[in-house]
């Protein structure tokens, strides 16, 4: 009897884990952000090192990424260049960390190749959760 009794308690502790959502479960917050909060982030213009520059010469890159939701959050900041005839460079992509409200600075050297499009390129920072875009600027960085 006793074994009868184990079997059905082990049944009823699993129907009941599964019954239970998957965040309930682990007693983590969702994907979207922490604690009910949406995803929300803001991305500042970027600041070039030059407004002008040659093929073969490297270009800083600088933006302030914040987190505008409460909770503790990983978003994907890729930084990326178009050039002039319409092809596009990625010059950077990283999942980074953030705590509610938290804002960091990210700087990203951009090596121009010898063979870029002469003319004016735009300069991209991107910030995504997941697959989607939450915020996106631009520079314009001529090409001479």
């Amino acid at each position: 009897m006793s074994i009868y009794m184990k079997r059905v308690v082990f049944a009823v502790v699993c129907l009941t884990l599964l019954s239970m959502p998957l965040s309930a479960q682990k007693g983590k917050p969702t994907a979207g952000g922490g604690g009910g909060s949406s995803a929300c982030a803001i991305a500042t213009t970027p600041q070039l090192s030059t407004p002008t520059a040659a093929p073969g010469i490297n270009v800083g890159v600088f933006s302030r990424i914040t987190n505008c939701s409460t909770g503790k959050v990983r978003y994907t900041v890729t930084v990326s260049a178009v050039s002039s005839c319409g092809e596009e460079t990625i010059i950077a992509s990283s999942i980074i960390s953030f705590n509610g409200g938290e804002a960091k600075l990210i700087s990203v050297s951009y090596p121009i190749a010898p063979d870029t499009c002469v003319g004016v390129s735009s300069v991209f920072v991107n910030v995504y959760s997941g697959g989607t875009l939450l915020s996106s600027q631009s520079a314009p960085l001529t090409i001479e």
